[in-house]
């Protein structure tokens, strides 16, 4: 297997023999001697595609071509690789050949297909004229095509009148042969009626590997990468029994998502200690598929009686609540995860292993380039009662489905509904694409949230395209999405700001006052008031180390302070419960008010460090995974 884009080249091996991709450089069956390379675009995260994936495909490239992939597809195992892009898109790879690709524009809001040259090949070589987007170019212009140049309109022979600008064609010469394939920069007319300038702008591609495989079927992949694949599952089980005598210490526990890796990670745990028993942490957001909870359900009912104990961190209607304080969130503002993931699990596990954890995870750094950076043990700031660690952390995704396959463990049935990541259903980071394939495929999820964001959209008056094309992912608007905003010619707000608790800061004689745009409630400031200081209570006033709350706002002789004042009235005011700060506290001075769901402070344990401002999703909104403000 390659390396990700960050690291050069990405490839994958291919049996011809067994016309199966192997996860390796030898094929258990026939050894080396039928091995070949095939270079894809990095980083290579392979998976497999399923039927639904498969239909989609095809009705895709119909909808293009005109014609039905069925006699090509049919019995052979069909990669996806997902590649870098404005949006979606996805290398189509078989008989170990990269046949094309499916793309969604995010200006037209559909499904595009190409062909790379293999896959014109197929194509042209089953259905010739038959098929739609075809060109028949003039022998003359065959050789500069392949030195590099574009098609112009006075190279054409013959153009097949569905052509539309943009469009993907091939080019086939006088003698019947795919020369390349490339995009129609003009209609048919202005091709068959020879207007100047380029007609299509060819596609580079150095070498052409077409070929025509066997049928083979899922047996052929786990038997050809059965040695292969076992190696990889003994190297995971030895590190997990090495980091669990490393932390011996600590109980050994499970986060599991209900997705795909999750899955990999607790089957291998059942190999490896389930004998000696384990816990599973499923943190349910609130905002989980409905699937995906009766699917943890089930594998609860059928592991429970087996000694593997399940702990479900729940975050209730946190996330539904938090949403009227902080407005939608974003990609660089993601006060969901904190709110519904790690408060969560954070309270889950101080609650059940107040001494701390080790938790085996199923993050892979061919995830992202973030992931990639990451050791494959760490201390998670954000949840300080937890040891992660990754045993699948060099997996690709081909190989956590060989090893789902090979155990016939059973996965989340939303991987064949065209869900390619299992999470929550409005994540803010999900691709356009991927919200289409929501609305298409569970249409009463999307019109919870739609209904939603339309209320925001009028608060913040934003036009309809603030959701048909996903603007609301962002508080502010990343260039590519303002670059989208100019090409679609809509006037979307560069950024976004939701502030329930606003403040001003004046400066007088006697130092600062924080106003705020409503009264000090002062029986609820004396609740958090240990956080900034000692405190005094005096009529009509609270003192908190250096600062005087009064009902018409806060009084202090230092800006600073002044600031230190506002963190607080908004701390106590918007407070959503989500624990992040209980778990941070190293007093245990905090806890959640099961009936208000907000934080008090234990005047007697509090020391005033004040650790728990820093850890505030209402003050500081940080990437759980790096640590970094966004």
């Amino acid at each position: 297997m390659g390396r990700p884009v960050f690291l050069g080249k990405a490839y994958i091996n291919w049996c011809e023999k067994c016309n199966v991709p192997l996860i390796g450089d030898s094929c258990a069956v026939h050894g080396k001697e039928s091995v070949f390379r095939l270079n894809i675009t990095p980083p290579g995260d392979l998976r497999f595609a399923f039927g639904k994936d498969i239909e989609f495909i095809r009705s895709v490239f119909k909808e293009h071509y005109g014609v039905d992939l069925g006699e090509l597809f049919d019995g052979k195992v069909i990669l996806l690789n997902k590649t870098p892009g404005e949006d979606d898109s996805y290398e189509i790879i078989l008989d170990g050949y990269v046949f094309g690709w499916i793309r969604f524009d995010p200006l037209e809001l559909r499904w595009k297909p190409g062909l790379k040259v293999e896959g014109a090949i197929a194509l042209w070589k089953h259905f010739g004229k038959s098929m739609k987007k075809w060109i028949i170019v003039d022998e003359g212009a065959i050789e500069p095509i392949l030195n590099g140049s574009n098609l112009l309109p006075v190279g054409i022979l013959e153009a097949e009148p569905s052509i539309r600008r943009n469009d993907d064609v091939i080019l086939i010469s006088e003698s019947g042969e795919v020369i390349a394939t490339g995009i129609a920069k003009k209609d048919y007319e202005g091709l068959a009626n020879k207007e100047r300038g380029t007609g299509v702008k060819v596609r580079r591609q150095k070498s052409v590997n077409y070929r025509e495989g066997r049928k083979a079927t899922m047996e052929d992949v786990l038997r050809a990468n059965s040695i292969e694949l076992e190696r990889k599952v003994m190297e995971a089980r030895r590190f997990m029994r090495k980091i669990a005598t490393r932390y011996s210490d600590l109980p050994i526990a499970v986060a599991f998502s209900g997705g795909k890796d999750s899955l990999a990670v607790l089957g291998l745990a059942l190999e490896e200690f389930g004998d000696e028993g384990f816990t599973i942490f499923f943190n349910n957001t609130g905002i989980e598929f409905p699937e995906t909870l009766e699917y943890v359900e089930e594998l609860r009912k059928e592991l429970e009686p087996k000694g593997i104990r399940f702990i479900v961190a729940d975050a209730g209607d946190a996330f539904w609540r938090a949403l009227h304080v902080f407005s939608p969130p974003g990609r660089d503002y993601r006060w969901c995860c904190k709110v519904t993931k790690l408060g969560p699990i954070t309270m889950a596990i101080k609650e059940n292993y107040p001494t701390g954890v080790l938790m085996f995870v199923g993050q892979r750094k061919y995830e992202s380039i973030k992931r990639f950076k990451q050791p494959r043990v760490w201390k998670n700031p954000w949840v300080p009662n937890e040891t992660g660690a990754s045993p699948i952390f060099h997996w690709r995704a081909l190989e956590v489905w060989l090893y789902i396959f090979s155990r016939k463990l059973k996965y989340n049935p939303l991987y064949e509904e065209r869900l390619d990541r299992i999470g929550c259903f409005l994540c803010p980071s999900a691709s356009l694409a991927e919200i289409y394939t929501l609305k298409e495929e569970r249409p009463e999820l999307w019109a919870k949230w739609e209904n939603e964001l339309k209320r925001w959209g009028k608060r913040f008056n934003m036009p309809d395209e603030w959701i048909t094309y996903g603007f609301w992912r962002w508080k502010k608007l990343s260039k590519g999405e303002k670059a989208i905003a100019r090409e679609l010619g809509v006037e979307v707000p560069e950024e976004r700001s939701w502030e329930p608790v606003r403040y001003t800061i004046e400066e007088t004689k006697e130092g600062f006052v924080t106003r705020f745009n409503t009264v000090v409630n002062l029986e609820r400031i004396k609740e958090v008031a240990p956080i900034l200081g000692e405190v005094e209570e005096g009529e009509n006033y609270i003192r908190a180390g250096d600062i005087t709350f009064r009902p018409d706002g806060a009084y202090t002789g230092e800006f600073d302070e002044a600031l230190q004042a506002y963190y607080l009235v908004k701390r106590a005011y918007e407070c959503v419960g989500c624990g992040v700060c209980v778990g941070k506290c190293p007093e245990e001075a905090l806890s959640i008010d099961p009936r208000s769901k907000k934080i008090v402070v234990n005047y007697d344990l509090c020391t005033h460090c004040r650790e728990c401002m820093d850890v505030c999703p209402l003050l500081k909104i940080k990437n759980p995974e790096e640590g970094s403000q966004l």
